[in-house]
């Protein structure tokens, strides 16, 4: 502070003339100068070295000790809380074997709740549980209770209709004689003959084309006579074409199965009227029918129908191959199922039925695993073979 008074004092002076020696007091001045910034250096120099330790450095900025502590956790603790954020301090990284022993331990944390965090079933909950299924199977066996098949309780005699006159005209009895003529080799006129009956709807047209549909030698005269008599769509005509279902020959079947589709008529009465002839063959030949024709198979699992009118209709027909004796097929859906309302229903119809040859199969079913009510079930077919045995 001297030498820059002393300078800015003969700075301020006007120019000395040269025989007063002014150039010595500039000199001086810049010697205090240089003397002051020396000793201001010095002065914080030996400041700071008593400040820091030994191998320390100093923040430019504040003087604070720059140390990774301070860089890493203080700095970011400092600035979270400026921000008002809830970010949790960083955890400091640890390298080596008790590194990847921690991380072990947070896997199996996230993985693995521990003991005490497991949700333990109380009493309560077990309860509600079983309460639950029991409601499920008591709704299951309601369901059941309510299907239309439970109410059927007999085979009721089939409803009359309404049957088709005797013709007489000479053409239709030419064509008569010829269907019945097992003599005539020529096809071409057993053909003539088919289209002669279709044109005619009466009884004896019927009988005449169910011989050919039958027992023709030919296989192209055949269908063409199922054909026929699917197209007259009269009750008379239902037991030939099911006949014809079974037919070795692979195009006759398929003409029947088109005209059982094309039927409009009440097949459920249809199956009755075949059972009420207590005709032991035809009804064992219609049971044959239904079973190779893959009728049945296909038509048990509608037993359950919510329908009454497609349920009985299965009802009649599982019934007629009952009272056939022909029981195997059944005992096979009943095995295979695995819905035990078919099970079920199976069982009502043996009991309506109360044949003593289904009976005694069924009763062999009662050995093997199924659920109590099936037992039950077959215990009370049971009682029931022993009923109609006395």
């Amino acid at each position: 502070m001297l030498a820059g008074n002393v300078f800015a004092f003969q700075a301020a002076k006007p120019a000395p003339a040269a025989d007063e020696g002014g150039g010595l007091w500039t000199w001086i001045s810049y010697l205090l100068l240089a003397a002051g910034l020396i000793g201001l250096s010095y002065f914080l120099w030996q400041r700071s070295k008593q400040a820091q330790p030994d191998g320390e450095q100093t923040d430019v900025e504040d003087g604070q000790p720059w140390t990774a502590a301070h860089h890493d956790v203080d700095g970011d603790e400092e600035i979270a809380w400026f921000r008002g954020s809830k970010k949790p301090k960083k955890q400091k990284k640890v390298v080596g074997p008790k590194a990847e022993r921690r991380s072990g331990d947070d896997r199996r944390a996230k993985t693995r709740p521990s003991r005490a965090s497991k949700p333990r079933p109380s009493l309560a909950s077990v309860d509600t549980l079983t309460a639950a299924r029991a409601y499920q199977e008591k709704l299951r066996k309601y369901q059941y209770s309510q299907l239309p098949v439970h109410s059927f309780i007999q085979i009721t005699e089939a409803r009359p209709f309404d049957k088709l006159p005797v013709g007489y005209d000479p053409d239709l009895l030419s064509a008569v004689d010829q269907a019945h003529d097992e003599n005539e080799e020529e096809e071409a006129f057993r053909e003539l003959a088919v289209k002669i009956l279709a044109k005619f709807k009466t009884r004896n047209a019927v009988e005449g084309l169910s011989q050919m549909a039958l027992y023709d030698l030919s296989a192209n005269i055949r269908s063409k006579a199922v054909t026929a008599l699917a197209e007259f769509d009269h009750e008379s005509v239902f037991e030939t074409i099911l006949l014809a279902c079974a037919d070795p020959t692979r195009e006759v079947r398929a003409a029947a199965a088109r005209g059982l589709f094309r039927l409009s008529f009440d097949r459920a009465e249809a199956w009755k009227r075949i059972i009420n002839t207590d005709d032991k063959f035809r009804i064992s030949m219609a049971a044959k029918a239904a079973i190779e024709s893959d009728i049945l198979r296909k038509s048990i699992d509608r037993l359950i129908h919510q329908d009454m009118k497609i349920a009985y209709e299965t009802f009649a027909l599982v019934a007629l191959v009952l009272k056939a004796g022909e029981v195997q097929p059944i005992i096979d859906v009943f095995k295979a199922t695995k819905d035990d309302r078919v099970r079920l229903a199976l069982i009502h119809v043996a009991a309506v039925v109360a044949e003593p040859d289904s009976i005694e199969a069924f009763k062999a079913l009662g050995e093997e695993c199924y659920s109590d009510e099936i037992k039950e079930r077959l215990k009370d077919l049971e009682e029931i073979g022993e009923a109609v045995a006395a």
